[in-house]
């Protein structure tokens, strides 16, 4: 029965507008501490093409971490479930990009690739949307070859948290908490490694900044 209601668009509107007031209150009610800011305002200084990676768990409290000039999109599924994320995040500015299916695989790349060229953030869930869980997909490595774009990973993590038993553990989180988001060291491809190693390396530094939000927000 909430399935059939979630694939109208007035609930995907109406369960969008929830989620995007209960974050306003846990953001307004709560400590939020990033660490690293310098290293993406260095990259918008620079006016690199900056793709943003988050594990797919992470995703709706991302928002909060987003507060510079250059407009920032996140590609999101194309599901009713990615529907209502996508309702959600634009009430904080932010576009998205609909994606992560055979059918809107290609004009997806072509849009990505258009608002890298012109300098503008995207935002990507590299084990979305499915899983296998917190594992970087070839894809990304792919985009990033292709297009000459660096990856910066981010983390957060808070001190009052349950994981839900989602395929991807989604992380919920409550008011009146102790937030801290990390940026990661940013990423390009290189070409003289091979491309597991590429994927590897990227992986390690993923697990890194997952643990450092974890112990800081203790």
């Amino acid at each position: 029965m909430l399935k059939k209601i979630l694939q109208h668009n007035i609930s995907q509107k109406f369960f969008g507008l929830l989620i995007a007031y209960y974050l306003k209150i846990c953001f307004q009610t709560s400590s939020w501490n990033i660490k690293n800011e310098e290293t993406i305002l260095s990259l918008i200084k620079k006016k690199e093409k900056i793709i943003v990676c988050f594990w797919h768990s992470k995703l709706l409290m991302t928002v909060f971490c987003w507060k510079y000039k250059n407009n920032f999109k996140m590609l999101i599924s194309s599901h009713r479930d990615g529907k209502i994320i996508s309702n959600a995040v634009s009430h904080f500015g932010i576009q998205t990009i609909v994606g992560s299916s055979r059918k809107n695989m290609i004009s997806s790349l072509k849009e990505i690739i258009g608002e890298l060229n012109q300098k503008q953030v995207i935002g990507i869930t590299p084990d979305g949307p499915k899983g296998p869980r917190e594992k970087i997909k070839d894809g990304l490595i792919s985009l990033i070859k292709k297009t000459d774009a660096v990856i910066i990973p981010l983390s957060y993590s808070a001190k009052i948290k349950i994981r839900l038993r989602t395929w991807d553990k989604f992380l919920l989180i409550f008011p009146f908490n102790k937030f801290i988001a990390v940026w990661g060291t940013p990423f390009k491809y290189n070409a003289r490694v091979s491309f597991d190693k590429n994927k590897a390396i990227l992986q390690k530094e993923f697990q890194r900044i997952e643990s450092l939000s974890k112990n800081l927000s203790l």
